[in-house]
Protein backbone atom coordinates (compact mmCIF):
# COMPACT_ATOMS: atom_id res chain seq x y z
CA UNK A 1 0.00 0.00 0.00
CA UNK A 2 2.82 2.41 0.89
CA UNK A 3 4.49 1.68 -2.45
CA UNK A 4 1.25 2.49 -4.31
CA UNK A 5 0.86 5.82 -2.51
CA UNK A 6 4.54 6.63 -3.06
CA UNK A 7 4.30 5.85 -6.79
CA UNK A 8 1.10 7.89 -7.07
CA UNK A 9 2.80 10.90 -5.44
CA UNK A 10 5.80 10.61 -7.75
CA UNK A 11 3.50 10.37 -10.77
CA UNK A 12 1.53 13.43 -9.62
CA UNK A 13 4.75 15.40 -9.08
CA UNK A 14 6.01 14.52 -12.57
CA UNK A 15 2.70 15.47 -14.23
CA UNK A 16 2.59 18.73 -12.26
CA UNK A 17 6.13 19.63 -13.28
CA UNK A 18 5.37 18.95 -16.95
CA UNK A 19 2.08 20.86 -16.86
CA UNK A 20 3.47 23.89 -15.00
CA UNK A 21 4.12 26.78 -17.39
CA UNK A 22 7.63 28.16 -17.54
CA UNK A 23 8.33 31.81 -16.77
CA UNK A 24 8.98 32.37 -20.47
CA UNK A 25 5.47 31.15 -21.25
CA UNK A 26 4.08 33.48 -18.58
CA UNK A 27 5.57 36.54 -20.28
CA UNK A 28 3.20 38.79 -22.17
CA UNK A 29 4.04 38.94 -25.85
CA UNK A 30 4.23 42.48 -27.21
CA UNK A 31 3.74 42.79 -30.95
CA UNK A 32 4.88 45.89 -32.82
CA UNK A 33 4.82 46.76 -36.54
CA UNK A 34 1.70 44.68 -37.23
CA UNK A 35 3.31 41.64 -35.61
CA UNK A 36 6.64 41.94 -37.45
CA UNK A 37 8.48 42.69 -34.19
CA UNK A 38 8.02 40.71 -30.99
CA UNK A 39 9.15 41.44 -27.48
CA UNK A 40 8.44 39.46 -24.34
CA UNK A 41 7.45 41.72 -21.46
CA UNK A 42 9.38 40.88 -18.29
CA UNK A 43 7.42 38.68 -15.89
CA UNK A 44 7.31 41.50 -13.33
CA UNK A 45 5.33 43.77 -15.70
CA UNK A 46 1.53 43.67 -15.30
CA UNK A 47 -0.49 44.57 -18.40
CA UNK A 48 -3.12 47.25 -17.72
CA UNK A 49 -5.56 49.34 -19.75
CA UNK A 50 -3.72 52.27 -21.42
CA UNK A 51 -4.51 55.66 -19.84
CA UNK A 52 -4.13 57.39 -23.21
CA UNK A 53 -5.45 56.57 -26.69
CA UNK A 54 -2.02 57.06 -28.25
CA UNK A 55 -0.52 54.28 -26.11
CA UNK A 56 -0.64 50.79 -27.65
CA UNK A 57 0.41 48.86 -24.53
CA UNK A 58 0.66 49.91 -20.91
CA UNK A 59 2.12 48.04 -17.96
CA UNK A 60 2.57 48.58 -14.24
CA UNK A 61 5.53 47.09 -12.40
CA UNK A 62 6.34 45.32 -10.25
CA UNK A 63 3.33 43.13 -11.05
CA UNK A 64 2.87 42.08 -7.43
CA UNK A 65 2.83 45.66 -6.06
CA UNK A 66 -0.12 46.41 -3.80
CA UNK A 67 -2.30 49.51 -3.98
CA UNK A 68 -0.30 52.43 -2.62
CA UNK A 69 3.08 50.77 -3.27
CA UNK A 70 5.57 52.53 -5.49
CA UNK A 71 5.16 51.31 -9.07
CA UNK A 72 6.66 52.14 -12.41
CA UNK A 73 4.51 52.96 -15.42
CA UNK A 74 5.57 51.51 -18.77
CA UNK A 75 4.05 52.78 -22.03
CA UNK A 76 4.63 51.48 -25.54
CA UNK A 77 3.59 53.24 -28.74
CA UNK A 78 4.61 54.11 -32.28
CA UNK A 79 5.66 57.73 -32.79
CA UNK A 80 7.27 60.09 -35.25
CA UNK A 81 9.94 62.73 -35.00
CA UNK A 82 13.66 62.26 -34.96
CA UNK A 83 15.47 60.37 -32.24
CA UNK A 84 17.15 63.58 -31.08
CA UNK A 85 13.86 65.54 -30.98
CA UNK A 86 12.26 62.87 -28.83
CA UNK A 87 15.21 62.62 -26.47
CA UNK A 88 15.14 66.43 -26.10
CA UNK A 89 11.41 66.22 -25.27
CA UNK A 90 12.19 63.60 -22.62
CA UNK A 91 14.87 65.89 -21.14
CA UNK A 92 12.18 68.58 -20.89
CA UNK A 93 10.05 66.25 -18.75
CA UNK A 94 12.67 66.39 -15.98
CA UNK A 95 14.20 68.95 -13.65
CA UNK A 96 17.44 68.47 -11.74
CA UNK A 97 17.59 69.25 -8.00
CA UNK A 98 20.96 70.97 -8.45
CA UNK A 99 19.64 73.12 -11.32
CA UNK A 100 21.99 71.59 -13.89
CA UNK A 101 20.84 70.58 -17.35
CA UNK A 102 19.09 67.21 -17.52
CA UNK A 103 21.14 66.31 -20.60
CA UNK A 104 24.28 66.40 -18.43
CA UNK A 105 22.76 63.82 -16.06
CA UNK A 106 21.35 61.47 -18.71
CA UNK A 107 23.00 58.40 -20.17
CA UNK A 108 22.42 57.36 -23.77
CA UNK A 109 23.41 54.06 -25.34
CA UNK A 110 22.79 52.65 -28.81
CA UNK A 111 22.73 48.98 -29.75
CA UNK A 112 21.52 46.76 -32.60
CA UNK A 113 19.25 43.74 -32.19
CA UNK A 114 18.02 41.48 -35.02
CA UNK A 115 18.14 44.23 -37.66
CA UNK A 116 16.73 46.92 -35.33
CA UNK A 117 18.52 49.89 -33.77
CA UNK A 118 17.66 50.67 -30.16
CA UNK A 119 18.45 54.01 -28.51
CA UNK A 120 18.45 53.48 -24.72
CA UNK A 121 18.00 56.61 -22.60
CA UNK A 122 18.37 56.78 -18.81
CA UNK A 123 17.27 60.02 -17.13
CA UNK A 124 17.24 60.69 -13.37
CA UNK A 125 15.72 63.69 -11.58
CA UNK A 126 12.34 65.21 -10.76
CA UNK A 127 9.74 64.07 -13.28
CA UNK A 128 7.06 66.49 -14.53
CA UNK A 129 4.17 64.01 -14.57
CA UNK A 130 1.38 65.17 -16.88
CA UNK A 131 -1.92 64.34 -15.22
CA UNK A 132 -3.89 65.10 -18.38
CA UNK A 133 -3.28 61.70 -19.98
CA UNK A 134 -0.05 62.19 -21.86
CA UNK A 135 2.76 64.53 -22.86
CA UNK A 136 0.69 66.26 -25.56
CA UNK A 137 -2.64 66.63 -23.78
CA UNK A 138 -1.84 69.47 -21.42
CA UNK A 139 -3.46 69.54 -18.02
CA UNK A 140 -2.04 69.62 -14.53
CA UNK A 141 1.60 68.65 -13.99
CA UNK A 142 2.86 67.09 -10.76
CA UNK A 143 6.59 67.23 -9.97
CA UNK A 144 7.70 63.78 -8.76
CA UNK A 145 11.06 63.94 -6.97
CA UNK A 146 13.63 61.14 -7.06
CA UNK A 147 12.23 59.67 -10.25
CA UNK A 148 13.97 57.97 -13.12
CA UNK A 149 13.00 57.28 -16.71
CA UNK A 150 14.29 54.50 -18.90
CA UNK A 151 13.34 54.99 -22.51
CA UNK A 152 13.91 52.94 -25.61
CA UNK A 153 13.46 54.19 -29.15
CA UNK A 154 13.32 51.22 -31.50
CA UNK A 155 14.15 52.13 -35.09
CA UNK A 156 13.06 49.76 -37.87
CA UNK A 157 14.14 49.76 -41.50
CA UNK A 158 10.64 50.23 -42.92
CA UNK A 159 8.12 49.93 -40.07
CA UNK A 160 8.62 53.29 -38.33
CA UNK A 161 9.82 53.72 -34.79
CA UNK A 162 8.48 52.57 -31.45
CA UNK A 163 8.87 54.05 -28.01
CA UNK A 164 8.97 52.22 -24.71
CA UNK A 165 9.10 54.48 -21.69
CA UNK A 166 9.35 53.43 -18.03
CA UNK A 167 8.94 56.07 -15.32
CA UNK A 168 8.82 55.64 -11.58
CA UNK A 169 10.64 56.18 -8.32
CA UNK A 170 14.37 55.72 -8.89
CA UNK A 171 14.56 52.67 -6.59
CA UNK A 172 11.66 50.90 -8.33
CA UNK A 173 13.07 51.63 -11.80
CA UNK A 174 16.54 50.46 -10.69
CA UNK A 175 15.06 47.10 -9.64
CA UNK A 176 13.34 46.73 -13.05
CA UNK A 177 16.12 48.05 -15.31
CA UNK A 178 17.93 44.79 -16.05
CA UNK A 179 14.74 42.94 -17.01
CA UNK A 180 13.69 45.80 -19.30
CA UNK A 181 17.05 45.92 -21.07
CA UNK A 182 17.15 42.11 -21.38
CA UNK A 183 13.75 42.17 -23.11
CA UNK A 184 15.05 44.76 -25.57
CA UNK A 185 18.17 42.73 -26.30
CA UNK A 186 15.92 39.76 -27.11
CA UNK A 187 13.70 41.58 -29.63
CA UNK A 188 12.75 39.37 -32.58
CA UNK A 189 11.84 40.37 -36.11
CA UNK A 190 9.81 38.24 -38.51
Amino acid sequence: MKNTIFLALIGFACVSAIAAPSRAQDATKIELADGKIEMAAPADWKKIEPKSRIVTYEFSAPADAKEGDEKARITIMPAGGSVEENIQRWYGQFEQPDGKATKAKATIEKFDVDGLTVHWVDIPGSFKDSMGGGPFSGGKTVLRKDYRMLGAIIITKDQGQYFIKMTGHKDVVAALADGFKKSLKELKTK
